[in-house]
């Protein structure tokens, strides 16, 4: 039930019409602090909304509404230093707090994370190229328009010809990726820097298909705390755009299927992506681990050490752990390389509940849910009964930090980041 209500959240953005939060109280001079949130575009499962606020701290000196522009702004020179900040979303008997500690500078996004799952493509056709794939296997193939701001995609017909409209808001250059298979990329073909715009025709491309002959060795070692290993892939990209992405089941050493890196694929990047454990492992959980793909000789990763939450105890779904309702504190233990730990707790009893997220550097190990205001929230503390935890790490890589998370431009995965997650079960009772 838990993980059906998540994806409804995670799939839907809130449309139509909403009540518009109250306008901000503080309006003169220049904004001590500016918030910037997503969390009016997911908003769905929350029922008829009745507004989101931004707390500072407890929220009993600093609040302010989240605007339909997804800011607030915070007019007080008493507000200094790294802030915790709440954002309160309150609905139809639901009440969401998500909380991210230590965040540091004057105008910040504290983004939902759900935002990479949502939205649409936008733009105009600006070409249509049309030609030829050779060496076709009789598989099915997919021509696709790779390139940033750039979309479109189509089937290669049985006698190899095609034909694909690229959509963009402006004129630029393309490459076009062929992938042929049946369940995963077999054989490849890349055609690049094609000039597209202005709705113009490109005819006779040739693309020829090349086999993934290539074996690559890969090692993965510190598994011991998630049992096995699930998974290998390899995730093929040209600059910042992902081409493909192949996998392979087995046990380490293990060996990744790729092609030969010969023009025009020698400027083509992979990154391994080893995943490990699972989710319902309450003491590891599962973990997604990154490190560029060598093109020759052996790969190795090591694993890093799972996330350790310690308070509530986790335990299953038919043998739940449990945890004082009153006087809560979460707490967990990560791995130094960790730059972030987000635990959430998720009610599974009644129609009326709190969910309260928390995200935090990791080495702050953790966090005491505050009593809400009322005049924020009709439902103010965490209830006795049982509750789905969720916690998780990331981390984003060689150069980057904890405050990155909250630049206006979005941080991306480096080649040696991963992530961990783990769920279980716990019952607060007084």
């Amino acid at each position: 039930m838990h993980r059906l209500f998540v994806l409804a959240v995670l799939l839907c953005v809130a449309c139509g019409d909403k009540t518009d939060p109250a306008p901000d109280a503080g309006t003169k001079g220049p904004a001590t602090l500016i918030v910037h949130s997503d969390w009016w575009d997911f908003t769905a499962g929350l029922g008829d909304m009745q507004g989101i606020t931004v707390l500072l701290g407890d929220g009993s000196r600093f609040r302010q509404p989240l605007g339909r522009d997804g800011i607030a702004r915070f007019h007080d020179a008493a507000i200094t230093g790294p802030q915790d900040i709440t954002v309160v979303m309150v609905g139809d008997g639901k009440v969401w707090a998500s909380t991210t500690l230590g965040v540091e500078g004057s105008e910040v996004w504290v983004r939902s994370g759900l935002g990479l799952l949502a939205g649409g493509f936008r733009g105009s056709r600006q070409a249509t190229l049309t030609g030829r794939v050779t060496n076709l296997t009789g598989a099915p193939a997919q021509v696709r328009a790779v390139g940033k701001g750039f979309a479109g995609i189509s089937s290669v017909k049985e006698d190899g010809t095609f034909s694909v409209d690229v959509w963009s808001e402006t004129a630029g250059q393309v490459a076009l990726l062929v992938t042929g298979g049946t369940e995963q990329a077999a054989a490849v073909g890349l055609l690049r820097d094609i000039a597209v715009g202005e709705g113009r025709t490109v005819s006779d491309l040739v693309i020829p298909l090349r086999p993934l002959d290539q074996r690559l060795p890969v090692e993965v070692t510190n598994l011991q705390p998630y049992g096995a290993l699930s998974s290998v892939a390899a995730t093929f990209t040209l600059g910042s755009e992902h081409l493909f992405t192949t996998s392979t089941t087995g046990a380490t050493p293990i060996e990744v299927p790729a092609m030969a890196r010969t023009p025009p694929f020698d400027t083509v990047e992979i990154q391994l992506v080893a995943t490990a454990g699972s989710d319902e492992r309450t003491g590891s959980g599962r973990v997604v681990a990154y490190a560029p793909l060598a093109p020759e000789g052996v790969t190795r990763l090591a694993l890093p050490a799972p996330v350790t939450l310690t308070s509530p105890t986790p335990g299953t779904e038919a043998a739940p752990g449990s945890g004082p309702r009153s006087g809560l504190t979460l707490r967990w233990s990560a791995d130094p390389a960790v730059h972030s730990v987000t635990v959430r707790m998720i009610p599974q009893q009644g129609e009326t509940a709190l969910e309260w997220y928390v995200t935090a550097p990791a080495a702050v190990g953790s966090f005491t849910p505050f009593t809400l205001p009322a005049e924020v929230s009709p439902l103010r503390e965490l209830t006795g009964g049982l509750y789905f935890v969720q916690w998780s790490s990331r981390s984003l890589g060689a150069g980057h930090g904890y405050q990155d998370l909250f630049k206006e431009a979005r941080t991306g995965n480096e080649p040696d980041a991963w992530s961990t997650n783990a769920y279980g079960y716990s019952v607060l009772q007084d």
